[in-house]
């Protein structure tokens, strides 16, 4: 037999007369949140424009040079972890999977990194549908609206679940979808995964008040959907909160009835098992891949909280700083804008606060435990984000979520309870005052306590900022006041906001109290006013902040793309200079040995011996020492046949100095200057030195010409002259390294700006310098957005190696692998050999991105070596036959072939025979059955009630 809190209505009790038209007023909060959405994402949902920030990605080269982006502005350089990690494997794999295939791996950056085998993209979410079934450049868009819906709606459900009226629950949606962390992680995977937050909470009220198995799945589902998201801090986070208040909401439910709380939590243990079942097709590939993931620096201590000067962010998104590199004032705390913006909105606050302040109303609002719940939570995350110290050291000895996470990013959480308490606020404010309403001494003291602590939290939190601002206007600037003077004007705003709020606030707090509940027509324009206030102020952060960029720079293919496409072939190619940095090159299937991504840990090893790896991240894959580095052999056993660098960059190779100067020329714009190049050919670039220091406009450009003794030119660059430094060397890199040696040459130097170049010189003429050929294992194989170096001497990624040379030991392998003395033919292996000596023919059948097929026609054994980083989580078969991957120069893999021809393979293969998929597939039908029972069994449940009623 039913319980009684089977059979109690969970919905909201029915609207008292007193409140404003309750239909109208959620009529004002829809279009808020309308207006929110749609204006808020603009012209990218038009097919105008770009919701993506690739107009920061062409201010870099090689787009840089291409002039129809050289004057590019972008408003927000905050986002290029999205430009160029996110949206680049997404718009990998969305290609693939038109294409038919599911790509597992994306052999395409940082040497080979999973793809969609693990959750780190997003790639499974719900909310990255839109990337699958709309093109590349309009999908972000599509996503971000969607986003905002299953923000508002799973925050909507929630608090209709909690007894809130349809107005309230709907502002609660949209203080929560433009909180600070859903709009600055925006087209990171993270938001993705914050949006089912609400969806959490939802899901376990559910199972407290309903006790269904179908409402466990609702949780698998929710959990699931946060897992596939690939961020699980957030998820860590939205479960340790959820679970205390669902720990808390057990107990006041069903504390007395034993076997019924343990029912109820048995179902919420379902849940979550099912959820970790259902995303099992992507969590074992991760966690078989993250054992052996090369993680550095991610350790956290006590002092690791944000500065709670950011708090003022909270009423004053711009208050400290924008994200525009170009306006009046940057962004200026220690903690950078994206982790440390704390806006939830003035009249969000002054709500949120109203309902943590009316303790004995917002208790007897909602279901018991509730209210402290949200309260104790937002308080205790409040804390740990910005208090730090005794709080946050205890939390760090845990060994997951808190000593190896930002807490910053917590603020996911606590803006979703902000925005409940806020949506409370108002439903309190709403709701009419009775007698037995009249607070009592501790209700007084507590809401004494709760408006006096923000008060004077909110002093604290201006203090520190103006002395931030303060030391920031000193440090940057030599003095003056900019930084204390915009923060001035923005925080007035603010508060001019926060004291409309608290008069809207006042009027419904005051006529709620009247006898016949007052006026409805002011309550009304009271209660209306509240959510557009909500709706411009959020307008006004994410209008400025989200991107909108130009189509034209959605991932555009320069010379220099075309030019690795022909050239490149089956081996790859590092960023080394400031060009076609980290990831963006999956996007044009382009193979990289650098990226922005986790990689295998002895990948990150043998990437960072080669130098000083101080720029070097856990995702940030680069070449350690840089250009310095570009003739490493450790890059030859990685099959780095291309170095690509910009063209501002140093030029390596043999320094050949100008004649020592006595005076300065000006080089007139326009006015051609020619002049010999010092010694003879091969050479790699001119050199001016220029005698003051200036920030060239994107437009401004120098243009060489390079001929020889007949006047045949034999190469030609132009280049945006930039930013020089006076004395320092301005290198024009020309591609003229096939000129014969002896050949002597000449250049031709034209600046086309709008003022002159002054440089050093001779006697009133320019002097030149150059860097020629070196026998360095380079040559300069193309000059034209950017500078393409061939290394001359790196192996294939797919050879045949006769000679093994065996060497367990890490240190001397990375030793051995960068000293320069390995031959082509010879492969490093740390077990003993069993082949060699042989020769080999290969054809490479197949390379794609869960496999590479390759025929070898052996005379004698060998090793067939790929030179990828696929020691983990990847087979070899040949012939059909399984074959044993054995490690090979330190990071990739080799095949022992016999004599004779054969078919070799190598294929990602899913960890313990997909076990993973399979638990996927199973918990998935699952889940389906148990919804299809529970429709079934309610369809026989009416049928027995229309039966009895109709006896």
């Amino acid at each position: 037999m039913p319980t009684p809190s089977d059979t109690t209505p969970s919905a909201p009790p029915e609207p008292d007369r007193l409140a404003p038209q309750p239909r109208l007023l959620s009529g004002i909060v829809l279009a808020a949140i309308a207006c929110f959405a749609l204006l808020g994402i603009g012209s990218p949902l038009l097919g105008q424009s770009v919701f993506g920030a690739t107009d920061e990605m062409v201010t870099m080269s090689p787009y840089s040079e291409v002039p129809e982006f050289a004057a590019e502005r972008p408003t927000n350089n905050y986002l290029d972890d999205t430009w160029d990690s996110a949206m680049p494997n997404t718009i990998l794999f969305a290609d693939r999977l038109r294409a038919g295939e599911i790509a597992a791996w994306n052999p395409y950056t940082a040497g080979g990194v999973p793809l969609g085998s693990t959750p780190n993209y997003a790639l499974a979410s719900p909310l990255t549908v839109p990337f699958y079934v709309l093109p590349g450049w309009f999908a972000p868009g599509v996503m971000k609206l969607l986003e905002i819906l299953v923000a508002v709606g799973g925050t909507y459900l929630f608090l209709r679940r909690l007894r809130l009226r349809p107005a309230p629950a709907l502002l609660g949606g949209l203080v929560f979808a433009s909180s600070a962390f859903m709009v600055v992680w925006t087209n990171w995977p993270q938001t993705r995964v914050a949006a089912f937050i609400p969806a959490v909470f939802w899901a376990a009220e559910l199972i407290v008040q309903r006790h269904r198995a179908r409402d466990a799945a609702v949780l698998a589902l929710a959990v699931a959907a946060m897992l596939f998201g690939g961020f699980p801090a957030v998820t860590g986070y939205t479960l340790a909160t959820a679970g205390v208040y669902f720990l808390v909401r057990v107990w006041c439910e069903h504390g007395r009835e034993r076997r019924r709380a343990v029912g109820t939590l048995a179902l919420a243990g379902g849940g979550l098992a099912g959820a970790v079942l259902l995303a099992a097709v992507q969590l074992v590939p991760w966690v078989v891949f993250m054992r052996s993931a090369y993680v550095v620096g991610r350790g956290q201590t006590p002092d690791d909280h944000l500065s709670i000067a950011s708090l003022v962010t909270s009423v004053a998104p711009w208050a400290l700083g924008s994200t525009n590199p170009y306006g009046d004032v940057y962004w200026y705390l220690k903690e950078n804008l994206v982790e440390s913006m704390s806006y939830v909105g003035a009249a969000a606050l002054v709500l949120a606060v109203a309902g943590a302040a009316m303790a004995r109303r917002g208790r007897a609002l909602l279901p018991r435990g509730a209210w402290a719940v949200l309260v104790g939570g937002a308080i205790a995350w409040l804390v740990l984000i910005y208090g730090g110290r005794i709080p946050l050291t205890v939390a760090q000895k845990m060994p997951f979520l808190f000593s190896d996470n930002f807490v910053g990013r917590a603020r996911c959480i606590l803006g979703f309870l902000v925005a409940v308490l806020a949506a409370v606020g108002l439903e309190l404010l709403l709701r009419r005052r009775t007698a037995t309403d009249r607070p009592r001494r501790g209700a007084l003291v507590w809401a004494a306590l709760v408006w006096g602590g923000v008060a004077l939290g909110g002093l604290l939190a201006l203090r520190l900022a103006r002395q931030s601002a303060f030391r920031a206007d000193r440090r940057l600037d030599g003095g003056g006041s900019a930084r204390l003077d915009h923060l001035t004007g923005e925080l007035a705003v603010g508060v001019a906001l926060v004291v409309l709020a608290l008069a809207c606030a006042a009027v419904l707090w005051w006529q709620s109290g009247r006898d016949g509940g007052g006026r409805p027509a002011l309550r009304l324009v009271a209660a209306g006013l509240l959510p557009l206030l909500v709706a411009g102020q959020a307008l006004t952060f994410v209008v400025p902040y989200w991107p909108r960029s130009d189509k034209s720079t959605f991932y555009p293919v320069t010379d220099t793309h075309r030019y690795l496409e022909a050239h490149l072939g089956h081996d790859r190619f590092a960023s080394l200079y400031r060009a076609l940095s980290r990831s963006v090159d999956s996007v044009h299937e382009l193979r990289s040995a650098t990226g922005h991504a986790f990689t295998e840990q002895r990948y990150g090893e043998l990437i960072r011996s080669m130098g000083n790896a101080s720029g070097w991240t856990s995702t940030n894959v680069s070449v350690a020492g840089g250009l310095t580095s570009i003739a490493s052999p450790t890059l030859d056993r990685m099959a780095v046949k291309y170095g690509v660098a910009a063209l501002d960059g140093p030029v390596p190779g043999e320094a050949r100095a100008a004649p020592t100067a006595n005076g300065v020329a000006a080089l007139a714009p326009g006015t051609a200057v020619t002049r010999p190049v010092p010694g003879t050919g091969p050479v790699r670039a001119l050199q001016l030195t220029p005698t003051e220091s200036a920030d060239w406009t994107p437009t401004d450009r120098i243009e060489a010409v390079v001929t020889d003794a007949t006047g045949r030119e034999v190469a030609r660059t132009s280049r945006r002259l930039g930013k020089v430094t006076g004395g320092a060397p301005l290198f024009i890199p020309v591609a003229a390294e096939d000129v014969p040696p002896g050949t002597a040459l000449t250049a031709t130097i034209t600046v086309r700006a709008a003022e002159p170049l002054p440089v050093q010189a001779v006697d009133g003429q320019a002097t030149v310098g150059a860097v020629g050929s070196a026998d360095d294992g380079l040559k300069l194989a193309y000059v034209g957005s950017a500078a393409v170096y061939e290394r001359t001497r790196a192996v294939p990624r797919i050879r045949w190696a006769a000679n093994p040379v065996v060497d367990p030991d890490g240190a001397d392998r990375l030793r051995l692998l960068r000293s320069g003395t390995l031959t082509a033919d010879q492969v490093v292996l740390e077990q003993p050999a069993t082949a060699g000596g042989g020769t080999a023919q290969l054809e490479v059948t197949r390379d794609g991105t869960d496999d590479t097929e390759v025929t070898v026609t052996a005379r004698g054994t060998g090793y067939l070596v790929l030179a990828d980083p696929i020691q983990d989580g990847w087979t070899a078969t040949i012939d059909g036959a399984p074959a044993t991957l054995l490690r090979a120069d330190h990071a990739f893999v080799a095949v022992a072939v016999p004599d004779g021809q054969h078919t070799v393979r190598f294929a990602y293969a899913s960890p313990h025979g997909n076990a993973g998929g399979w638990l996927t597939l199973g918990t998935g039908l699952l889940i389906v059955a148990v919804f299809a029972l529970g429709v079934l069994r309610d369809r026989r449940r009416n049928l027995r009630q229309l039966g009895s009623a109709a006896s």
